[in-house]
């Protein structure tokens, strides 16, 4: 299981994503550095799909962006299904667009996605 799936399974076992969960810093930093991993780079690729977080002195608290636009967990397992689908470039690039787009640009794609019955 590499870093990052462990993260996520930390994180799933505290109730994320309906909860914001919170993990120390430092550790996760060691922890990576244990296993030859940069922990920022993971952060980047987890924020690429969909999990944010803010750091604080000593944690950092993890939260799913989807869910706090108000998607539920079966609006999240039905956006995750349609990732799934997608060839590794097409879902590169839909990444990319979605985080250069601004936050009123991200709500208003969601609920334009709404509407079309998608979520």
């Amino acid at each position: 299981m590499s870093f990052k799936q462990k993260i996520m399974s930390n994180l799933q076992s505290n109730g994320f994503p309906a909860k914001r969960v919170s993990l120390p810093l430092e550790t996760l930093y060691e922890k990576a550095d244990e296993v030859g991993e940069n922990l920022n780079s993971i952060l980047d690729e987890l924020k690429s799909e969909g999990i944010d977080h803010q750091k604080t002195g000593d944690k950092i608290i993890f939260h799913s962006t989807l869910y706090d636009m108000g998607l539920g967990p079966d609006a999240l397992k039905q956006a995750q299904d349609m990732m799934n689908q997608m060839d590794p470039e097409q879902l590169k690039q839909m990444q990319e667009k979605v985080m250069n787009m601004t936050p009123e640009e991200r709500l208003s794609m969601m609920e334009q996605a709404r509407k079309m019955g998608l979520l």
